[in-house]
């Protein structure tokens, strides 16, 4: 099956190839990774990736997978499959002035108000996602227009929980 993954402004192909024993073979960049991964539950699985053994959890969108693992959350998209934000190692999800999820989830905290100033990298809001609860946090420094959603409401991969006005210095 293949993906594409965008992570720092570059965006790769993945290739991830199966076996019937479970085991996998990922190509990303020309480099490749073997691994294993057995279910646990329905969303979620065991991988051993060079001798290390981690829980990933996987939710499926019409556009692409999302998998939480290791405290990141990261959206493989198919190809070809709209051109919608994804995220990667920094645990900031949207575009320069909208933070949004990567995964359906539950707002469980607004850390922020209309109004405050934040920083490149502070957090924003945690989001509860498949039993894990995600801390997204700012792509920029700037101030905070609008809170849209408050504590206890669902959310949508795509729906704009904060809009920003970043600041001109970034």
């Amino acid at each position: 099956m293949d993906f594409e993954y965008s992570y720092d402004g570059k965006t790769f192909l993945v290739k991830i190839d199966g076996d019937s024993s479970g085991g996998y073979k990922a190509v990303i960049a020309d480099k490749e990774y073997e691994f294993t991964a057995s279910n646990i539950s329905l969303n979620e699985f065991s991988i051993l990736l060079n001798r290390k053994n981690m829980k990933a959890y996987v939710a499926e969108s019409d556009d692409g997978v999302f998998v939480h693992i290791e405290g990141r959350v990261i959206k493989f998209k198919k190809p070809g499959a709209g051109n919608g934000g994804f995220g990667g190692a920094g645990g900031e999800f949207g575009v320069k002035d909208e933070i949004s999820t990567p995964m359906p989830g539950k707002v469980v905290k607004i850390i922020v108000s209309e109004g405050d100033r934040v920083e490149a990298g502070q957090s924003l809001v945690i989001v509860e996602s498949m039993k894990m609860e995600n801390e997204i946090k700012s792509p920029t420094a700037g101030e905070v227009v609008s809170v849209n959603f408050k504590n206890g409401d669902l959310v949508e991969p795509g729906q704009t929980i904060i809009k920003l006005n970043p600041s001109d210095a970034d």
